[in-house]
């Protein structure tokens, strides 16, 4: 395996500023607790960051609506392909670029991992997972898992569970972010996960800094 040669000080600098958000498999298997994304700031469709406005990117008007969560507003629908999570060409020079759900990176059958979604998915929920990663590269990756989870439990469940994370209702939803340096590269990764009604997504990445990422799968999901 030889490490991604798009990892260097740009690379991480960029990330720093603008990590965004998401990946692509379709499962009805819950799966174990993973744990990184981020999102940059966007407008109020959806912003690839957990909460924050993430510097370098169009801060977010601020919502007029009071936020209710736990409430199931407006129903989401989890798209039925992980092309039809995200807006077409938009982020091919990020990491669209790179191979969609390898079976050597997420297995045959697709293996979800854990995360902080799983506690409170709903029993028989449909769910969508989806890794973009090159096999050959240790270290550089998006994923993105959206999932019906219980409208009544996810919300003060991440509220609770996700320590160390910048959180911040944004209208019905609810979103979390956490940015850090990678323990074994010279990369920074990012964990973002957002809850709104009975949907919840999770946004891992490394080395793939993305700029409103989260927003833009939030509008083809809500």
């Amino acid at each position: 395996m030889r490490r991604n040669r798009t990892t260097g000080t740009t690379a991480i600098a960029i990330a720093l500023t603008a990590l965004a958000l998401t990946g692509c498999a379709q499962s009805t298997t819950a799966s174990a607790p993973t744990g990184t994304t981020p999102a940059g700031a966007s407008s109020t469709t959806s912003t690839p960051s957990a909460s924050p406005t993430t510097p370098g990117s169009t801060p977010r008007p601020t919502s007029t609506i009071t936020p209710v969560p736990g409430v199931d507003d407006d129903a989401g629908r989890i798209p039925d392909s992980c092309t039809a999570l995200i807006t077409a060409g938009k982020w091919d020079s990020s990491f669209a670029g790179s191979p969609l759900n390898d079976p050597t990176v997420v297995g045959n059958p697709v293996v979800v991992p854990k995360d902080d979604l799983t506690p409170v998915l709903q029993p028989d929920g449909k769910q969508l997972y989806c890794v973009w990663k090159d096999p050959r590269a240790d270290i550089s990756f998006l994923s993105i898992r959206v999932a019906t989870v219980d409208s009544t439990k996810a919300y003060p469940h991440l509220k609770s569970a996700l320590s160390g994370y910048d959180c911040s209702l944004d209208g019905y939803g609810y979103r979390c972010q956490k940015i850090t340096q990678n323990s074994q590269y010279p990369v920074t990764d990012g964990d973002t996960y957002y809850t709104r009604g009975d949907v919840g997504i999770h946004v891992q990445q490394s080395n793939t800094p993305t700029s409103g990422l989260l927003d833009n799968v939030i509008a083809h999901v809500f």
